[in-house]
């Protein structure tokens, strides 16, 4: 059963890991970011 998970620092470490993680298995992530080019980074690895 796939959920929706809120998780902020996801621009680096362990928020970051998690979020692709969770992403990969099938949840909704809503991920927090500091930085815009941080948000960029994220987003272009989840897609792929």
């Amino acid at each position: 059963m796939a959920k929706t998970i809120f998780i902020t620092g996801a621009g680096s470490g362990l928020g970051r890991g998690a979020a692709l993680g969770l992403a990969k298995k099938g949840h909704r992530v809503i991920a927090t970011t500091e930085l815009t080019s941080q948000k960029t980074d994220l987003i272009r690895e989840a897609v792929n």
